[in-house]
């Protein structure tokens, strides 16, 4: 399963949440830290989703690897063929 922006953005939100409740400095930072990690891989996810191409390399990628073991299912029928 893939994760999504709007998920990771939920989490960063409860995460600040967490940092301006919590009241020890240490745990404050750790859930700073998940924020901000949170709030990156939104980021990542929106830029990976808004890349232009980038599904179209992955479909490129996997049809040429089906054509090869096509092509290569059909070598070996050949071969027993004969």
């Amino acid at each position: 399963m893939r994760i999504s922006a709007t998920f990771c953005r939920e989490q960063e939100a409860i995460q600040r949440a967490r940092a301006i409740s919590e009241p020890l400095q240490s745990q404050r930072g750790i859930a700073l830290a998940a924020a901000s990690a949170w709030s990156k891989r939104a980021i990542a996810i929106d830029e990976r989703i808004a890349a232009p191409g980038a599904r179209d390399k992955l479909d490129t990628a996997i049809a040429l690897e089906f054509a090869r073991e096509e092509a290569t299912r059909d070598d070996v029928d050949d071969a027993d063929s004969t």
